[in-house]
């Protein structure tokens, strides 16, 4: 059976658990010593490491696929079997960088990993000043009068560093939900303003107004006047003007005939003598029996 190999904590496990069982202390106080001081620091040992791991991991995922996917998106195949698989990669890569991101700022690794060096690198340089009796201990004789200064620095320091682990993560909560209140308010504003300059309704089509007749009736408020004619009627086709000039009024047409100028003496009027047909078809015809028409003497 492979022998397991010793990793760094289980070598500065049995270097301190020696040191301690050589320390002129009780057998209780000795108790005391590994179990809160040398296992707190084997603790934060052990997380530093994971979180330092985590962090650089998480880290690097992120910077190498930052870089790759532009280079990716660059190469721009349009055809063949290539392009598919350039896509799908890209867009794999591209969660995968997102995922990590995520995870990195949701956990703090990066910070943890800082918070639990600084602790652990405190309590083994409080460890070895109390071991040699130096430092804060120097005017200590023995360990066992420096014994009870020793465990209340260890406790002060244990206490510091869940005080720092506990501000980092209501930190990293407020800071969480600060963004997640931003998100909403940019959300919001981005749908109020999607509202406004959201397009407005067409109006409705106009009705169908009826025709206006060509004539219509003169309303009250409308002046009454008389209509012209055109000239194109009042202009005789055979040349004669029929102007708006006023002539002498034409004597009535009656079936008397007209008085002659003198009292005493009556003049008799005959009929003018009918016109001449030339027309051959026209002088065939015969007259109407009966006398001629003539005027009556007044």
């Amino acid at each position: 059976m492979a022998k397991k190999k010793k990793t760094y904590n289980d070598y500065l496990k049995e270097q301190f658990g020696g040191l301690i069982d050589q320390l002129e202390i009780s057998d209780l106080q000795k108790e005391f010593v590994k179990s809160r001081w040398l296992d707190q620091l084997m603790w934060l040992e052990k997380k530093s490491g994971e979180s330092q791991k985590k962090h650089f991991r998480l880290r690097l995922i992120t910077i190498i696929g930052g870089v790759v996917i532009p280079a990716m998106v660059s190469l721009n195949v349009r055809d063949g079997p290539a392009k598919d698989v350039i896509f799908w990669g890209t867009f794999s890569l591209a969660q995968v960088v997102a995922i990590s991101a995520s995870v990195e700022e949701f956990f703090h690794y990066g910070e943890r990993w800082t918070q639990y060096r600084k602790t652990a690198e405190m309590l083994k340089t409080e460890g070895w000043q109390y071991f040699q009796l130096s430092g804060p201990y120097r005017d200590s004789s023995c360990h066992s009068s420096a014994y009870r200064s020793f465990a209340d620095r260890v406790e002060h320091l244990i206490q510091e560093d869940v005080s720092a682990i506990t501000a980092v993560l209501e930190e990293a909560q407020q800071q969480q939900g600060q963004r997640s209140a931003e998100a909403s308010s940019q959300f919001s504003e981005m749908a109020q303003e999607l509202g406004r300059s959201r397009p407005l309704p067409p109006p409705p089509p106009p009705r169908p107004q009826p025709p206006v007749p060509a004539q219509r009736r003169a309303s009250v408020n409308e002046p009454s006047t008389l209509p012209r004619y055109d000239d194109s009627i009042t202009r005789d086709p055979f040349g004669d003007d029929f102007g708006d000039e006023v002539g002498p009024t034409p004597a009535p047409i009656t079936s008397q005939p007209p008085r002659s100028s003198r009292s005493s003496g009556k003049a008799h009027v005959t009929a003018p003598p009918p016109p001449e047909i030339n027309d051959p078809k026209l002088q065939n015809l015969k007259a109407p029996p009966g006398e001629p028409i003539s005027p009556r003497a007044t």
